[in-house]
């Protein structure tokens, strides 16, 4: 998880979305999201059928 995080700071630095501060008080906390792909049906132990999102990647959220 932490090479996903850093890939994606280092992108979203690289396109001049996020810029470093050094010496501000304040922080903004970071939130690695499964990325959300089709839908996957699957048999529970009761033999029912349950549909389930697959995830196919990651989502870097910055909350500022």
């Amino acid at each position: 998880m932490q090479e996903v995080v850093k890939k994606g700071i280092l992108r979203l630095l690289k396109d001049g979305i996020i810029y470093p501060i050094s010496d501000s008080k304040w922080i903004s906390l970071v939130n690695v999201d499964p990325k959300k792909g089709g839908m996957t049906v699957v048999k529970n132990e009761n033999n029912n059928l349950i549909s389930t999102r697959t995830a196919i990647g990651w989502c870097i959220c910055i909350d500022y």
